[in-house]
């Protein structure tokens, strides 16, 4: 059966998001809203034993499904169709299980705690970064696009208030040159959820450094990515990442 989150049962959500990229985002989204607004809603589906199955978040129509093996895949698939979402984020076999394909999909790389030093780094790194000049490099890097700044900054801004995201930048000739976002952030969870470097600034080490100190400071937390391309794959590779299954979008 497929219901509403209700208060009570926020701590079993909890506990059955942990491990796993798509729960850290489904709770990391309910830290940062709660349950009383209607554009971000929560659900969960049980079994005959109350067993949590799978738990669904919706953000604007965006929806993200975090789903075990033993889960009511026929219930789930005809709830997403009804519940009025327009995409959904998972993991690659529940695309496929649920709908045969997907429109785009990855590999999910993740890292366990990092012991990176404090002094580790020569960089001047901003720990703090303005929501606007992440936009700005976002835009400058092709990740975002100027029309979009309302609801990222609406976004960005709500979870870093509610202790729901961490940013990173470094800072050269007062200038931001780099930033990360931990956009979705539990008590054992995190994931990544955009790093952009300026292009004249690349290969020089600059990411790598932002991203250990992020990892740093998320510590003792397990942090995950959801890379787009083999160019990714190899920049976290390089900082030790580790495969943790695929990733799937696909729009409903």
């Amino acid at each position: 059966m497929i219901r509403l989150l209700s208060e009570i049962e926020i701590p079993l959500l909890e506990q059955f998001c942990e491990g796993n990229p798509f729960g850290c985002k489904i709770a990391g989204l309910q830290r940062a809203y709660g349950l009383s607004l209607p554009f971000a809603r929560f659900w969960i589906q049980t079994n005959e034993s109350e067993q949590v199955t799978a738990a669904v978040s919706s953000l604007d129509g965006a929806a993200v499904l975090h789903w075990v093996d033993t889960a009511d895949a026929d219930e789930l698939k005809e709830f997403l169709l009804a519940c009025g979402c327009r995409t959904l984020l998972c993991e690659e076999r529940a695309a496929l299980a649920l709908y045969g394909g997907c429109e785009q999909s990855g590999e999910i790389l993740l890292s366990r705690p990092s012991r990176m030093s404090e002094k580790e780094h020569q960089l001047a790194l901003l720990d703090e970064v303005p929501v606007r000049d992440v936009f700005s490099l976002l835009c400058d890097c092709g990740e975002q696009k100027p029309e979009q700044f309302e609801p990222f900054y609406l976004d960005v801004s709500h979870r870093f208030r509610h202790e729901a995201l961490l940013t990173q930048g470094v800072i050269s000739q007062e200038r931001v040159i780099a930033c990360a976002l931990a956009g979705s952030i539990t008590e054992t969870d995190a994931v990544l959820t955009a790093v952009a470097v300026q292009p004249e600034k690349r290969r020089m080490g600059v990411g790598s450094s932002m991203v250990k100190r992020l990892l740093y400071r998320l510590s003792p937390k397990s942090v995950y990515v959801l890379c787009e391309n083999e160019r990714a794959i190899r920049f976290y590779q390089s900082l030790s990442f580790v495969p943790a299954g695929r990733w799937a979008e696909l729009s409903l």
